[in-house]
């Protein structure tokens, strides 16, 4: 796995398709030759710039107005930037063409009541409100991450696992969501949900909770930035283990430092609180709040493929100084689009540095941790797959296969584990 996942990367980057190999200079000076400008706009389609693939593809079907091809792939564009009121005026523009097919006048008919119908709906309400309906289904080889040495230390005696700890086990998570979005501008836009999950396990109890959620995003561009800020709350009621409730605040800009490349920056908050109770007496030990930033950089090889870095240092700072510490994070993503189906490759490594000895465990040894996790993951929507299919009951059906690797590496055995993680999941979206 981790060969592969090293392997695809680099051949990615030395395979590669270069970039604009015709300049707007060569443009200027050849503006109706079709060939050299229809290039031109393809690779600036490569790169995201679609106002200048709009221009060209403008510019071209003034100088060619009976070119249908040319019309075509204009209107491609504009329905992909969701731009309704040129898609209209194309759409107009597209049935006078003399050479429109019996097959094409259906297809400018579907397109045009479509849009209708979305026109409609946004007159009778800005919001756009859905429910997502989700099953995920999770198998983990070490769901309790026993040590490779299937032993541990308790105030410096070494001690073994119980006989009967359950090793590899699975469990399935129901998850109902609401939800609503709104473009506020042209250039901004609010999303927001609430939920509730439900998770049970199959062969022993530690994973099973039930989850209330809260999810807020709000995104801003201007000039060259994309500026995005993300609330999250989660209280989790676990059946068996003391129940905890997660504030969370992330705030991103991503720089379009040029068309293919992006830098990205990043902060964070977030406020942990274990709930103590009868049972669970010491609880709120683990309480702690962390603060982080984080930078990254991304590449589009084309619009299908790109890869990012990102490097971040968070702090973790609890009510008891053992339960605090500090991590650095390092990870890098290549992501892929092939006939419609995405897949994506990463690796992070996660170095966590706690603040004090925990005399509960080994006083001796402060915890310093390496935990390495290799991800493949497939996913996407069945909409593109089956949309010559007709078939309604995939509409709006998306669907994720992941697999993972975690290798844990510490200076106490307690932590040194190996364990494997596949998750399957399928959501419904319901829009009304």
């Amino acid at each position: 796995m981790k060969f592969f996942l090293y392997f695809t990367i680099l051949l990615t980057i030395f395979t590669g398709k270069s970039f604009s190999e015709i300049t707007y200079l060569e443009i200027l000076k050849n503006p109706t030759d079709l060939k050299l400008n229809l290039q031109f706009a393809k690779e600036r389609e490569v790169l995201g710039n679609y106002k200048q693939v709009i221009a060209t593809l403008e510019r071209l079907s003034d100088i060619y107005p009976e070119n249908l091809d040319l019309k075509l792939y204009l209107l491609s564009i504009s329905l992909r930037i969701d731009s309704k009121e040129r898609t209209k005026n194309i759409l107009e523009d597209i049935k006078k063409n003399n050479e429109l097919t019996a097959e094409l006048r259906s297809k400018i008919k579907t397109i045009t009541s479509t849009l209708e119908q979305e026109n409609k709906i946004s007159d009778k309400n800005a919001w756009v409100r859905y429910m997502d309906l989700g099953l995920n289904s999770i198998n983990d080889s070490n769901v309790n991450t026993m040590s490779n040495t299937k032993t541990f230390y308790i105030s410096d005696s070494l001690s073994s696992y119980a006989l009967d700890t359950v090793s590899d086990d699975s469990y399935e998570n129901i998850i109902v969501k609401t939800g609503a979005f709104k473009n506020l501008s042209k250039n901004s836009n609010i999303n927001f949900n609430v939920g509730k999950h439900f998770t049970r396990q199959n062969k022993d109890k530690n994973k099973e909770s039930d989850l209330h959620s809260l999810f807020v995003n709000y995104n801003k561009q201007f000039n060259n930035n994309t500026f995005s800020a993300f609330y999250s709350l989660n209280e989790t009621n676990n059946i068996h283990n003391a129940d905890y409730v997660v504030h969370s605040m992330i705030l991103e800009n991503r720089y379009n430092l040029k068309p293919n490349q992006n830098i990205l920056f990043s902060g964070s908050y977030a406020l942990t609180d274990h709930r103590t109770d009868s049972i669970f007496t010491a609880a709120e030990d683990k309480n702690n709040e962390s603060n982080g930033f984080a930078v990254g950089y991304e590449f589009f090889f084309d619009r299908a493929h790109h890869i990012k870095f990102k490097l971040g240092q968070s702090e973790y700072k609890a009510k008891i100084d053992s339960y605090g510490y500090q991590n650095d994070q390092q990870n890098i993503t290549y992501t892929n689009n092939f006939k419609s189906i995405n897949f994506s490759l990463s690796k992070s490594i996660n170095n966590n540095e706690y603040d004090k000895i925990d005399t509960f465990v080994k006083t001796d040894s402060r915890r310093d941790d390496k935990i390495t996790t290799d991800t493949f993951t497939v996913y996407g929507n069945f909409n593109k797959i089956l949309e010559s299919k007709n078939l309604d009951i995939f509409k709006d059906l998306s669907y994720f296969v992941s697999y993972s690797e975690i290798t844990s590496e510490s200076n106490i055995l307690n932590y040194d584990y190996n364990k494997e993680i596949i998750k399957f999941s399928l959501t419904k979206r319901v829009m009304f």
